[in-house]
């Protein structure tokens, strides 16, 4: 199920990458104002000379926001380590709980890649054996993400699933509200009539309606929620089957440093892979509280001083 999740959180970066990158905002519907103006604990000098009555901005000043931020905030990330909790359930058609997981992680950044160390499964720490086995498996994902050139590629293949999302999606409706004090712009989004998807992934992005919440100075993602209101085959039904009702919601949080950390990621629905799998499931990973740490993350979380 953890796959599931990852799955989430890559289409979450797809679709607000694609958002920034919208050639000309053309399908934005009428703009609405801001319901309440910037709340009294909202800092930065950006923020208290913002112009809640502007126009919505075009996709190249909002692009170049992302782009200032993402390097500051990949290094701001690696000075965190979360506590998280990820549950995970197979269910019957009635929603009835057949089988149910639950384990927790330390959670936290290297090189910009996420890395998430179990610490217990099903309410039970690990034992020594196994604490062993999981501190091997995340040292050898701290020398693969520490890798230069394998992040790169890995970079360069998100870029292509953002093109996907870009080419893929339409974002109507656009408008900003106010979220916590910061301007916010909201999109309904859904697949263009006028593109016809190829392969998997193209056709996952296009059937998947929805909507998001962009935070409009720093081009992060605040909230994504998307749905398929349809069945949807993959590979003619070969390769996996994805219901109506298959959801997904995505949330993240702004901290007092500015960094952004994604503190949910939930989601159910009804699939099945290839010929032999066909569960009813739930998923829901939440973040229980992060700390600021003076230790590099290439040491693994086990010794970070919190």
């Amino acid at each position: 199920m953890q796959h599931s999740i990852l799955s989430a959180l890559i289409v979450a970066s797809a679709l607000t990458a694609s958002v920034s990158t919208a050639r000309g905002w053309s399908q934005a519907g009428p703009q609405a104002r801001a319901t309440h103006p910037p709340s009294a604990n909202a800092s930065g000098a950006s923020l208290a000379k913002f112009n809640w009555n502007a126009s919505l901005p075009s996709a190249a000043e909002l692009k170049q926001r992302v782009l200032d931020n993402f390097k500051k905030s990949e290094a701001e990330q690696e000075r965190y380590v979360c506590k998280t909790t990820n549950e995970s359930d197979q269910t019957d058609k009635n929603g009835q709980v057949k089988h149910s997981d639950v384990k927790q992680y330390d959670m936290f950044f290297v090189n910009g890649q996420e890395i998430d160390e179990v610490t217990s499964k099903n309410g039970k720490p690990l034992t020594e054996s196994q604490k062993n086995k999981e501190s091997e498996r995340v040292q050898k994902q701290i020398k693969k993400d520490s890798d230069e050139k394998y992040v790169a590629k890995k970079n360069a293949d998100d870029m292509k699933m953002y093109d996907t999302a870009l080419h893929m999606l339409r974002y109507t409706n656009g408008h900003r509200i106010d979220v916590q004090g910061r301007p916010t712009l909201v999109y309904d989004l859904s697949g263009d009539p006028n593109v016809h998807p190829k392969g998997m992934e193209e056709t996952f992005l296009h059937d998947m309606t929805g909507t998001i919440q962009v935070d409009e100075l720093s081009g992060q993602l605040v909230d994504l929620n998307a749905h398929l209101d349809h069945d949807l085959k993959l590979g003619g039904g070969l390769l996996a089957n994805l219901h109506k009702g298959f959801w997904i919601h995505v949330r993240q949080q702004r901290y007092s440093d500015g960094v952004w950390l994604t503190d949910l990621v939930e989601g159910n629905g009804d699939a099945r892979a290839a010929l032999l799998f066909h569960p009813y499931f739930k998923f829901k990973q939440t973040m229980n509280g992060c700390a600021l740490t003076n230790v590099t993350t290439s040491q693994g979380a086990t010794t970070v001083a919190k």
